[in-house]
């Protein structure tokens, strides 16, 4: 056990803000205790473990006493039920709550930032003369329209965390951001279509049949996917992702892109993340409103998945001579993966023609192979951001990372992802959005980190 575990920096001692959250729940409807939890649980806004019911009830009760909430008979429902509803001291309750809420994070913002301002960091003035002359010459190439050499990804990604050359490294991959993006960044949202149990058993994905995480087949309505497709559109996403299993089916997938696409602005691109296809389907994917596909080489394909290497890599060419737009990140990265197959997994991407390129750390997931896994340090995300976006020049106008690491953003990274629904990194239905990363926390992130983001007013 950590000594620090008991400290305050773990967070354990924070307040959990379930009052305000039951507060706002019930200005919705009444509801019985019973289904108040399980609503609380299904926002996801307090970790993967399920809310203590005991606790819960001692809260409804506590505010009851309090006059925050009330309770009634539910006569249609047996003489010992009751619903709890909202009172208009509870109203006056929840609107102090959101004010004091909205002042603690103004704090913590800023309190974030002089913590970051102090941190002892490299300055890039202190970086050699021969590899600041090395990184310029790599930069100029990109520039250029070059595809970069194998050997010079290599020696980006090895030098030394903390070290000039890796200061120097972030300053000039956030130069190429400002001329290559004009410090525009963007937000990638997907909506998990459904879920159902894989025979492709991918080491990595909580949906492998064998894993047993996913046990049935769960759907979202196309009434909720163009719902959460709206919002999220509305609200500023530069991209809508529909990420579906192989059981979908491409006829229903191409029904669904139809529907999305009427709801969408203009400037939201319409994403298909879904299984390899052939030149035929992505045709009919385009029809449909489709304007992007994801499509990656995964890190160890043929190792940590059933796949055929060369045809994950005939399907990315595919994409682009289809007339798509091709995204495609080095996924999924893990402690276990060296610079070679990094270099390797990016080279294909830029090969290729990705002009939505990036990083997606590896997400654990309990009950797969890899739980319990060491998680890959956000420097290590970071640094591959970086040389993505140096080597990637005018190639690569989008960098992407997943999870939003803030360091990554400073040295280049301008797209960020917000998710809902079916997620392959985690064995739960996300009902609203995954881990809580919202689409405003999204913008709000890109702004401090000096980009604009388009179409985004209502995500401020």
């Amino acid at each position: 056990m950590d000594i620090l575990d008991s400290c305050a920096c773990s967070g354990g001692n924070l307040p959990r803000f379930v009052q305000p959250v039951l507060l706002a729940l019930l200005t919705k409807e009444s509801m019985h205790g019973y289904a108040l939890v399980q609503k609380l649980d299904e926002t996801g806004l307090f970790g993967p473990q399920p809310p203590d019911m005991t606790g819960c009830y001692r809260m409804l009760r506590d505010m009851e006493r309090t006059g925050v909430l009330e309770s009634v008979p539910d006569r249609s429902a047996g003489p010992q039920r009751k619903k709890y509803r909202v009172t208009a001291l509870g109203l006056r309750c929840l609107k102090r709550w959101t004010a004091s809420l909205t002042r603690s994070r103004d704090h913590i913002e800023g309190v974030l930032d002089f913590l970051h301002s102090v941190r002892e960091e490299a300055s890039p003035e202190a970086c050699p003369e021969e590899d600041r002359f090395f990184m310029e010459q790599v930069r100029r190439r990109a520039m250029a329209g070059e595809l970069p050499r194998k050997e010079d990804i290599l020696r980006l990604l090895s030098f030394a965390p903390d070290s000039a050359q890796e200061a120097y490294l972030g300053a000039l991959s956030r130069e190429v951001a400002r001329e290559v993006a004009l410090d525009r960044g963007g937000v990638w949202a997907a909506v998990g279509v459904d879920t159902a149990p894989c025979p492709m058993n991918c080491a990595f994905c909580a949906f492998g049949e064998a894993w047993g995480v996913v046990r049935g087949v769960h759907e979202r309505s196309v009434e909720d996917i163009v719902a959460a497709a709206k919002r999220y559109g509305e609200a500023g996403a530069a991209w809508l992702v529909l990420r579906t299993t192989e059981r979908y089916g491409l006829d229903r997938l191409c029904a669904l892109a139809g529907a999305v696409r009427t709801v969408l602005p203009e400037r939201c691109l319409l994403v298909a993340n879904t299984g390899q296809k052939n030149g035929e389907d992505i045709r009919l994917l385009r029809k449909a409103g489709v304007r992007v596909m994801y499509h990656a080489l995964r890190l160890r394909e043929g190792t940590d998945t059933p796949f055929d290497p060369r045809e994950r890599r005939e399907a990315l060419y595919r994409i682009r001579e289809e007339g798509m737009t091709l995204a495609c990140l080095v996924e999924p990265v893990g402690v276990e993966h060296g610079d070679g197959e990094i270099a390797d997994a990016m080279l294909e991407a830029m090969s290729a023609g990705a002009e939505i390129c990036g990083v997606m750390a590896r997400s654990n997931v309990p009950g797969t192979p890899f739980e319990g896994r060491e998680e890959v340090p956000e420097e290590r995300v970071a640094r591959i951001a970086a040389v993505v976006r140096l080597c990637g020049g005018r190639r690569t106008p989008f960098v992407c990372v997943h999870p939003p690491v803030p360091q990554a953003m400073a040295w280049g990274a301008n797209v960020v992802v917000v998710e809902t629904g079916a997620v392959p990194r985690d064995g739960e239905d996300a009902a609203g959005d995954w881990r809580g990363f919202t689409l405003r926390e999204a913008v709000a992130l890109l702004h401090r980190c000096g980009f604009t983001v388009d179409g985004a007013e209502a995500g401020k």
